[in-house]
C-alpha cells in the first residue's frame, strides 16, 4: 500500500513541475529585464533605441486595424523587398521587425524583409546569424520562432514567427512581437525553449564606430 501512495502522488508532483515551468516566466516584473553581459555604452544604447522603438508599437491590434500603421509604413520602403506590397491580412511580424529598424535608423544592419525565411538568410548572407543554444541573446536581437515540434531537438525548421528581444533575466528572454496573437505584445520564455530556431544578429557595433 505504500507503494501504492507514492505513485498517486508522482502525477501530482509532475502536474507542479509544469505547471511551475509554464508560470514562473509570467511572474517576473518587466523592469528586471536588462542586459546579460556587458556591452559598450554607445552599442547599449543603439539596441535600446531599436527595443524602444518597437515597444511604442504595443496594443496595436489587427481587430480594430491599427495594426495598419506597421503595413503602410512597410511599404514606403523603397525599393520594396521581393517588388512585394504587403497586405493588411497578411503576416506582420517581420514586416514589424523591418519597420521597427526602419524608424531607429538600423536598415544597413537589420535586413528589410515581410518574409522571415528571407530575413534569417539575410541575416545569413551577412554572417550575423546564431542557433548555437548556449548563446545568450541580447536587447536588441531578432529572435526567430521554429513552431514544428518534430524539429525540437535540432533547431533546423522553417523559421514561422519572430520578435525583437528586449532583455534576459536568468534563464529567461522578454521578447516584443507584431503580430502575436494579432497584436503587438510581449512573450517572455525560457532561454532553452525548443521553440527559438535562432538569432539574427545586427552588428551594432559597426555603427558605433
Amino acid at each position: 500500500m505504500k507503494g501504492i501512495k507514492k505513485w498517486l502522488f508522482l502525477p501530482i508532483i509532475l502536474l507542479i513541475l509544469v505547471l511551475g515551468y509554464l508560470l514562473a516566466p509570467r511572474l517576473i516584473p518587466a523592469d528586471r529585464f536588462g542586459f546579460a553581459s556587458e556591452v559598450p555604452e554607445a552599442e547599449a544604447a543603439l539596441r535600446m533605441e531599436l527595443v524602444n522603438t518597437a515597444c511604442g508599437w504595443a496594443g496595436i491590434r489587427e481587430d480594430d486595424g491599427s495594426h495598419r500603421a506597421v503595413v503602410d509604413l512597410y511599404n514606403t520602403i523603397t525599393p520594396l523587398p521581393q517588388d512585394y506590397t504587403l497586405t493588411y491580412e497578411d503576416s506582420w511580424c517581420a514586416a514589424f521587425v523591418t519597420v521597427s529598424a526602419l524608424q531607429s535608423g538600423m536598415t544597413d544592419i537589420i535586413p528589410a524583409e515581410c518574409s522571415c525565411a528571407r530575413q534569417v538568410k539575410l541575416f545569413q548572407e551577412l554572417d550575423r546569424w546564431e542557433e548555437n543554444d548556449a548563446y545568450g541573446p541580447l536587447p536588441g536581437d531578432i529572435l526567430y520562432y521554429d513552431w514544428d515540434f518534430s524539429k525540437r531537438l535540432d533547431s533546423t525548421g522553417w523559421p514561422d514567427h519572430v520578435g525583437i528581444v528586449v532583455g534576459t533575466y536568468g534563464p529567461f528572454i522578454r521578447v516584443m512581437e507584431g503580430n502575436k496573437d494579432d497584436d503587438a505584445s510581449f512573450r517572455v520564455i525560457w532561454r532553452n525553449d525548443w521553440r527559438i530556431r535562432g538569432y539574427g544578429l545586427p552588428d551594432y557595433a559597426s555603427k558605433c564606430r
